[in-house]
């Protein structure tokens, strides 16, 4: 979501970076192979969301909210490899899943900003991320301008 004084140019070099982290996040860090990536639609009044998304603040010259939805076999393969090694009980599942989302958008968007540091040099702040579990849409805000991209994976996918 942004503010539409925000340039195209910019807006597009932010989703271009997110797509390129998230691509590398996923192949590199978890063996999750990256089939087609879209870099989606524009001008739109609402997000249709999958079944669980985090949205991070991200401030300075960038001054975007930004989303990342995920289909259920997505976060669940993010959590069992995030969670390999600790004994969670039935009742913390939850609890890591939505983890699991905020810190998997977290890591993409810092590693965002060495690409965008044309935009802002000197800082861009990031809130920290709050995760929606069933929440279907996101309407378009007055003076907000909304743009989706996705990617498809072996394990489902996910829009940002």
């Amino acid at each position: 979501m942004m503010p539409e004084t925000k340039s195209l140019d910019e807006v597009e070099h932010v989703m271009r970076s997110v797509i390129a982290r998230t691509r590398s996040y996923l192949e590199n860090e978890y063996g999750i192979s990256v089939s087609e990536s879209n870099l989606g639609r524009a001008d739109l009044d609402a997000l249709t969301l999958l079944d669980m998304t985090a949205i991070i603040g991200m401030g300075g010259r960038v001054n975007l909210l930004i989303a990342f939805s995920f289909q259920t076999e997505l976060i669940n393969a993010l959590y069992e490899r995030m969670t390999a090694d600790f004994d969670v009980q039935p009742d913390e599942v939850e609890l890591y899943r939505e983890a699991a989302a905020g810190e998997a958008v977290n890591t993409i968007l810092g590693h965002c900003t060495i690409d965008l540091q044309r935009l802002d040099s000197r800082s861009i702040s990031m809130t920290p991320p709050v995760v929606l579990d069933s929440v279907k849409t996101i309407r378009r805000m007055k003076n907000a301008l909304l743009y989706t991209q996705s990617l498809t994976t072996v394990l489902g996918r996910m829009n940002g």
